[in-house]
């Protein structure tokens, strides 16, 4: 089965769970349970074929901390978050995807809090509402006042960030406190939780590619923040290549030591 096949079964399973639940919501948490461990063990697969082949595996459920300003590029791929998970993969899939502040979320949120554009005014309203209106639920809104309640969410969101700093999911879990965004459910489940982390991918140059989690890369760099936790979902081989080629303790890759996703790497000189 293809990336697209497997995306469009993924999508039909996943519609079917949600009518499903709909009509029986005490099948909620079962069904995610068993996704949560389904997916626990396809990034388990994974991570032991990476310790296999590469002198630096990379750690799926490691974060780094990048500057929100450095990530500039973006791309989304048509694909669940943990099937990327610890992905290492060549080819040219880096050299596709969009500018960042180009995306009309982020040019939404700027010209709402920067300038006090009313959320109605923004393309971004438009386009959701529109997709709502087409019996498309997006941001798990189906209906506009929906919607409009996200963003009283997200307006709380903001200002948690800006007043408090980031904090991850499991850092909110463990201190207790809500997170404005997020359902505020099933957060010990490991894969429902990463849902609501900032995804990055890992371009051939050791760039810093957005992948997931627009709301809080948004506001990271609104407020200004000089670092935010990011999970890293793929990279590009060439860069695996370097994190070998460091750790190994090769003398050419120690210029990259102060990347984030190379620091905590341990540079082995006796090499």
């Amino acid at each position: 089965m293809n990336r697209s096949s497997a995306w469009s079964f993924e999508g039909t399973v996943r519609e079917s769970a949600r009518r499903l639940i709909d009509r029986l919501p005490t099948l909620e948490r079962p069904l995610l349970t068993a996704r949560d461990r389904y997916a626990r063990a396809h990034v388990a697969v994974r991570r032991l074929h990476n310790r296999l082949r590469y002198d630096a595996p990379p750690d799926p459920y490691r974060f780094v901390h990048v500057d929100p300003a450095s990530v500039e590029r973006g791309i989304e791929f048509p694909v669940a978050k943990y099937r990327q998970a610890g992905e290492i993969a060549g080819g040219d899939w880096d050299r596709r995807g969009f500018r960042f502040e180009e995306f009309d979320v982020f040019r939404a949120y700027r010209a709402h809090f920067r300038d006090g554009v009313a959320w109605e005014d923004t393309d971004f309203y438009d386009r959701i509402v529109a997709q709502i209106e087409r019996g498309e639920p997006r941001w798990g809104c189906r209906t506009e006042a929906e919607f409009r309640e996200r963003f009283e969410r997200i307006e709380r969101l903001y200002e948690r960030i800006r007043t408090d700093g980031y904090r991850t999911q499991a850092e909110l879990l463990a201190s207790g406190d809500a997170d404005p965004a997020g359902t505020g459910r099933h957060s010990e489940l490991l894969t429902e939780r990463l849902k609501d982390e900032i995804a990055v991918h890992i371009d051939r140059d050791g760039g810093i590619m957005f992948s997931d989690g627009r709301n809080r890369l948004s506001i990271a760099k609104l407020v200004g923040l000089e670092s935010v936790p990011v999970r890293v979902l793929k990279r590009h081989a060439d860069w695996q290549a370097v994190r070998d080629a460091y750790v190994r303790g090769e003398s050419w890759a120690a210029e990259y030591a102060d990347h984030p996703d190379v620091s905590y790497l341990e540079f082995d000189s006796v090499r």
